[in-house]
């Protein structure tokens, strides 16, 4: 699972990423003090002259206590024996440091730093990127020591900041926890709605969604729970339509079935009888189709794939027909309606003899499934055309005829028997020719 596959990771990403483009913004762009006068976060021109002149007025033995009494601000202040050795300057400087030289004529003034990466778009104004390139302004006192100025907190200014930027820290990693959670808890109806439709495509008798979270999200489940009770009547008319239409259907067919038998012809006779034959097992195939959403939920039993392979295929030899069965181990199981299991191998079968002159049946297993193959030896289908198997009446055999071509609907049961049982049919070229039919139910141990 992915951010960009879950919504819930989706939604707390962008928090998070709005939560640490925020704090780059007020770090970049917005200044830290509103005064223009007060370029690097340093002290205007004049203010600097003042805290020279009293330090100048003080004793020896006092300037470095007076020193940390005025350290206390956005710039820090020391007292250094020497002056540092000069730094890179930018014009900017320069300018700065005639600045501070018209406000204290006569001292030695020398103002040097490196310019950020983003130096050239935020200019001289005091933001908190400018903590990460301070600017040094050295002014020379009278007797001996230089007052060292930096754009930087103080010690005490700077163990505030910090423990107000662990308390932000904090803070905003609590509320972002928050909102993950509260967004966690509005997209699992979402979740739950999903889950909801994948069982509703299985199966119509599937239990309404809970209406629960957002107003929006409790519209979407609400239309979805009319929508799939609209769907579950519109299929049920269908089948009582189709069921009344084959009843009649039935009663006229048995008449003409009747009726036939008074043909004089013995060939018209029995092409008679063979077409009412072919008209009945129609409409019983189409009724099975109709019926499998309408049907009830299946109830798959534990089914031993050997047993019920072996008792199939015996079944289908004793017919003279020839069909082989591969050995596979005693102890594979699924879980399935042995009825459906039954109707779907007698319809692949049945399908391979039709185009072919034998079948061969096998079982292959894996950690979670078993794979039921029915493979024919017949002129085998189109690989362009394998994604249309299963379709009703899609035929691939221009003949009309029940023994060669039928209605197209034998597939098409054996994949709507199969998908009640959960189990998934796939359709392959065979080996060297023919089609080959993979049955995927879920495994059962024991």
């Amino acid at each position: 699972m992915t951010i960009g596959s879950n919504l819930s990771l989706r939604l707390a990403a962008i928090l998070l990423v709005g939560f640490i483009a925020l704090q780059l913004l007020l770090a970049v762009v917005l200044p830290s003090s509103d005064d223009a006068r007060r370029p690097y976060n340093l002290p205007r021109p004049e203010e600097a002259a003042a805290i020279a002149s009293a330090l100048d007025r003080a004793p020896e033995s006092e300037r470095l206590g007076l020193a940390d009494a005025l350290d206390g601000a956005l710039y820090s202040i020391k007292l250094v024996p020497v002056p540092p050795a000069p730094g890179r300057r930018s014009d900017d400087l320069r300018d700065l440091e005639a600045s501070y030289d018209a406000a204290m004529p006569g001292r030695r003034v020398n103002v040097d730093g490196r310019r950020p990466r983003l130096g050239r778009w935020i200019g001289s104004a005091a933001r908190p990127a400018r903590f990460f390139a301070p600017i040094r302004v050295a002014i020379g006192l009278n007797g001996s020591g230089v007052l060292l100025i930096t754009s930087q907190p103080s010690d005490s200014a700077r163990a505030y900041l910090q423990g107000r930027a662990v308390i932000g820290a904090l803070g905003g990693l609590v509320l972002l926890i928050a909102l993950m959670l509260a967004v966690r808890q509005t997209t699992r109806p979402l979740s739950q709605l999903s889950r909801g439709v994948r069982r509703f495509a299985g199966n119509l008798d599937t239990p309404d969604l809970p209406v629960v979270g957002p107003r929006e999200v409790r519209e979407l489940a609400t239309a979805f729970n009319d929508m799939k009770g609209q769907i579950r009547a519109l299929i049920g008319e269908r089948t009582r339509v189709l069921a009344a239409i084959a009843h009649d259907l039935r009663t006229y067919l048995t008449r003409l079935r009747l009726r036939a038998e008074f043909i004089d012809d013995p060939d018209h006779q029995a092409r008679a009888v063979r077409d009412l034959d072919e008209m009945t097992a129609l409409i019983n195939d189409t009724l099975l189709l109709a019926d499998r959403d309408s049907a009830p939920p299946s109830h798959p039993e534990h089914v031993g794939v050997a047993h019920a392979l072996a008792e199939i295929v015996d079944a289908h030899r004793e017919l003279g027909e020839t069909v082989t069965l591969a050995p596979m181990p005693d102890d594979l199981a699924i879980a399935a309606t042995p009825l459906s299991l039954r109707r779907i191998l007698d319809n692949l079968i049945a399908n391979g003899l039709r185009h072919g002159n034998a079948v061969a049946v096998s079982a292959h297993a894996t950690r979670e499934t078993v794979d039921i193959v029915v493979e024919d030896d017949g002129p085998g289908v189109p690989v362009d055309a394998l994604a249309q198997l299963g379709i009703p009446f899609q035929r691939f055999d221009p003949s009309r005829s029940r023994e060669t071509g039928g209605a197209g609907l034998g597939l098409a049961i054996v994949r709507a028997l199969a998908g009640r049982d959960q189990a998934d049919v796939m359709f392959t070229p065979g080996s060297p020719a023919g089609l080959r039919v993979m049955i995927r139910y879920p495994r059962v141990q024991g």
